[in-house]
């Protein structure tokens, strides 16, 4: 799989309910306006002033909303619409007015046009503007409006504003639109700032960040995103995902570290089917680990992955083969040791260590595997180290399996293998 669905949407979830409550407390913004306003003639120094034919069905209007009557509310400030000569004063009264109850009144189109209105008049408080300009927002996201929507949360951050919301909502616009520069050039920022902090990144924010980098083809960037994904959370779909994509380049020695890939992907939890782990057993038997291959063939018959359909007679055929080839291992290790110890490279010691890894014999295999690479004149020195790492994984030496996964430099794939490791390993989701 990809995450070029990543960047998941959903705008419309929660919005209403709170598009509405926010339009009541706007209201309540200019709730005592009409009521207080002079009705008569006042001083130029007083301010702008309601006259008596506005402010009656003003104030009437205001009493619907508190009532829960928006629809009689709307019906007051028509009538003081209707009113000859209105001021520029009174008309942005009743725009306050008419904004919060259109909302409530089921009429979000006219809500969102009625506080554009509101927030272009050069009458709104500037203390006044930001939370206005945020329900505004969420009203065009609630009509799909995204280009409006993006347009306001540019005012909005532009001039202060701080809710998490519209922080969270206006990259999943922007993708929306398909501004995938926009959108990398807000979210990167934010993980940068997280990693300085020691902070996980929210999954959906990586989600999003990487999903815009691939429709990009910022391939090193949308990498970098699925292993934060893959070390954040453990999930297997990110799993999957970088390990696929780390091995399906050029050069790498997809034949040879075959088992290796499939020690990974067995390590960071991805599920085995029957055909894999046949494979796995039948590679190990081949590569001289009888025990590792014994091991996946008695799980593989415990939990029903094998041993059943058409290749019922073949696991069981190849589960006899391991398992006589485990005991004869078993019986002949102390005579595999001195011979090992006794060559002039180390190839034997490190692959004898390996197979008595898998046989459960940590310490042993750690002695012979760090006497083997002593030994030098490996044909493969970064296989063997980066099966020197997995062995101390495997006898719970954590902090060194770390240092040795870090030695491996090999550019066939071995390396990608050990980096993949150290991001298991480091992961706070594995911890």
């Amino acid at each position: 799989m990809t995450v070029t669905s990543f960047a998941h949407l959903s705008l419309r979830h929660g919005l209403r309910p709170l598009v509405l409550a926010c339009c009541l407390a706007l209201a309540g913004g200019a709730n005592a306006q009409p009521a207080t306003a002079a009705a008569q003639p006042a001083s130029a120094a007083s301010g702008p002033t309601l006259s008596v034919e506005v402010h009656k069905p003003l104030v009437a209007a205001q009493e619907a909303l508190k009532a829960g009557k928006p629809q009689d509310a709307l019906a007051r400030l028509a009538e003081a619409e209707a009113l000859p000569k209105l001021s520029d004063y009174e008309r942005y009264i009743i725009l306050r007015l008419k904004g919060p109850a259109a909302a409530n009144a089921g009429d979000p189109a006219l809500a969102l046009t009625t506080f554009e209105q509101v927030i272009a008049s050069p009458l709104l408080p500037p203390a006044e503007k930001l939370p206005i300009v945020e329900v505004t927002v969420k009203l065009a996201l609630q009509q799909k409006k995204y280009e409006l929507g993006v347009s306001l949360m540019k005012m909005y951050l532009a001039e202060g504003g701080k809710s998490a919301e519209i922080n969270r909502l206006y990259p999943q616009v922007l993708s929306v639109l398909g501004d995938h520069a926009g959108v990398v050039r807000l979210l990167l920022p934010v993980v940068a700032a997280d990693e300085a902090a020691g902070r996980i990144t929210p999954e959906a924010t990586l989600r999003m960040l990487a999903g815009s980098q691939l429709e990009l083809k910022d391939m090193a960037g949308y990498l970098a995103g699925v292993q934060k994904l893959s070390s954040s959370t453990g999930k297997a779909e990110y799993w999957a995902e970088l390990i696929s994509r780390n091995t399906r380049r050029d050069g790498y020695a997809d034949e040879r570290l075959r088992l290796d890939l499939y020690r990974l992907r067995r390590a960071v939890g991805l599920t085995q089917e029957a055909g894999e782990v046949g494979d796995w057993a039948y590679r190990a038997q081949q590569a001289g680990l009888p025990a590792e291959a014994q091991k996946l063939m008695d799980e593989g018959f415990t939990n029903g992955v094998l041993g059943k359909d058409a290749n019922a007679e073949a696991d069981r055929k190849l589960r006899d083969g391991v398992t006589k080839s485990a005991a004869q291992d078993r019986a002949q290790i102390s005579e595999a040791e001195a011979s090992a110890l006794k060559a002039k490279e180390g190839n034997a010691a490190v692959n004898l260590g390996l197979a008595l890894s898998g046989a459960g014999l940590h310490d042993r295999a750690l002695a012979l595997m760090t006497q083997g690479m002593a030994k030098g004149g490996l044909r493969r020195a970064d296989d063997a180290q980066l099966h020197l790492a997995y062995a101390q994984w495997r006898a719970g030496k954590i902090d060194e399996a770390k240092a040795s996964f870090a030695l491996v430099k090999g550019s066939d794939g071995t390396a990608d293998l050990a980096r993949l490791w150290l991001v298991y390993l480091n992961s706070p989701a594995r911890k």
